[in-house]
């Protein structure tokens, strides 16, 4: 990519690597939540997950199936790498279903 900045050509080669790998979930409990009370939720990552577990790695949302532009974003407040799981805060949201979407850095 080049830009021209005051007559000055300023020339910039951006790359980025996107891992396919792709792990499931094991369970998630409690298996539903209400919509009105705040609650935490523990997700059960796959046993052969290879990476060491750190809170401000994952980031985790729930969409709404129906209406996927309502998305409520979940703060994982803690992990437990012997048992790969994480415990995310669940704040509430409209009633309905919901995908959960995890990401790893």
């Amino acid at each position: 990519m080049e830009i021209v900045i005051n007559n000055q050509t300023v020339s910039n080669s951006l790359s980025t690597v996107t891992k396919t790998e792709k792990i499931s979930t094991v369970a998630i409990t409690p298996s539903s939540a209400s919509p009105v009370l705040k609650s935490k939720l523990v997700i059960g990552l796959a046993s052969d997950f290879s990476y060491t577990l750190n809170r401000d790695d994952f980031t985790v949302n729930a969409t709404n199936v129906t209406n996927p532009s309502y998305i409520r974003y979940l703060k994982v407040i803690e992990v437990d790498d012997t048992a790969k799981t994480l415990t995310v805060f669940f704040g509430g949201a409209w009633s309905g279903d919901y995908q959960i979407s995890i990401r790893h850095k």
